[in-house]
């Protein structure tokens, strides 16, 4: 049998998952977080169409990443797709498995920059899930905060708090994901008609995990993964972009914070090397248009002069590992298995 191509999935598999946006300079000085009232209908109505369209489209990827079953749906949410997930209980149970871990996950990163925000009496909404029609049925969630930030040290704290809360909370569900995945032989996969799966990629957190439940997946093998593992695999793709270190991303804050104003001269290079990586998936073309739309220049804060200490450089190295724990050039791609001859 011939050896399978493989293929990047196209940019619109994936979407711009979460953004954390601060106000230009110039809005109100106020520091009371009353002032931003509550809308908890409305953050709640959000949070439930996102389990909605996570919990469809995640069955539905699930059964396009698995190699004992095919389906002609795609990552859209068509009436089709509806019912076929929630006709079926067994599907409808492993999407919600996926969307409940993955909006987790998403939730409890929003949750450490909003607590951070309530810490520091800063004005903030209430974290807003966006549900998405394509790809994996949500766009993530984002805060808004309607102040300008006094300091390095506040936008530090702020901006840290949602990766590593994030990160800590994807850990548990990607090593019982991974655990409960199973190494698949491509050769048991052939059929009659070409058979088209896709395969995330794995980032170096998701490679540890693998090897050390599996070891190393042999040549002309896959990993099934289990869906844990698939909403696992999203947390560290969701917090691998909200790291990238431009703009108002959480990585462009952090990277402010340590360098200040000197950001606005490693911002471009930086965005050059992340348009660059469009050759190894188009999906990187679409975020460097976003990030370039947002601006690659931080908006600066109230007191520039105040460094960070030690323990802030400290969490910054931190921050920076788990950028290189959770980021792949290749988030995902489609491999082709050729029919039975």
């Amino acid at each position: 049998m011939s050896e399978p191509t493989a293929a990047p999935l196209e940019p619109e598999a994936l979407r711009r998952p979460l953004v954390e946006l601060l106000p230009p300079p110039g809005a109100s000085p106020a520091n009371d977080p009353r002032e931003v009232k509550p809308r908890y209908l409305f953050a709640l109505s959000l949070f439930l169409l996102s389990l909605f369209s996570a919990t469809t489209l995640g069955a539905v990827y699930v059964l396009l990443t698995r190699t004992d079953v095919t389906t002609g749906l795609d990552l859209l949410l068509t009436p089709a797709a509806i019912r076929a997930v929630w006709g079926d209980p067994a599907l409808l149970a492993q999407g919600f498995l996926f969307s409940a871990s993955a909006l987790g996950i998403l939730l409890v990163h929003e949750l450490g920059h909003y607590l951070t925000c309530r810490r520091y009496r800063l004005p903030v909404t209430l974290p807003y899930f966006l549900p998405s029609p394509v790809a994996l049925g949500t766009f993530g969630a984002f805060i808004r905060i309607r102040r300008q930030l006094s300091s390095k040290r506040e936008l530090f704290d702020v901006g840290v708090a949602g990766p590593i809360a994030g990160f800590v909370a994807l850990v548990p569900a990607l090593l019982y994901g991974v655990a409960r995945s199973r190494i698949v032989p491509l050769t048991a996969v052939a059929r009659a008609e070409p058979v088209v799966l896709i395969v995330p990629g794995h980032p170096l957190a998701f490679e540890l995990a693998v090897r050390a439940f599996h070891g190393p997946v042999p040549s002309g093998s896959i990993l099934e993964p289990h869906p844990l593992a698939l909403a696992a695999w999203l947390g560290l793709f969701a917090t691998s972009l909200n790291l990238l270190p431009l703009g108002q991303l959480d990585g462009g804050h952090l990277l402010y914070a340590v360098f200040g104003r000197r950001q606005r001269q490693l911002a471009r290079p930086l965005w050059v090397i992340l348009a660059a990586l469009t050759f190894v998936w188009p999906g990187w073309g679409l975020w460097s248009l976003i990030t370039l739309a947002i601006g690659l220049r931080h908006p600066p804060v109230i007191d520039e002069a105040q460094p960070l200490d030690a323990r802030r450089r400290a969490l910054a190295i931190f921050a920076l590992v788990i950028l290189i724990l959770s980021f792949t050039p290749l988030p995902m791609r489609e491999i082709v298995i050729p029919a039975l001859r």
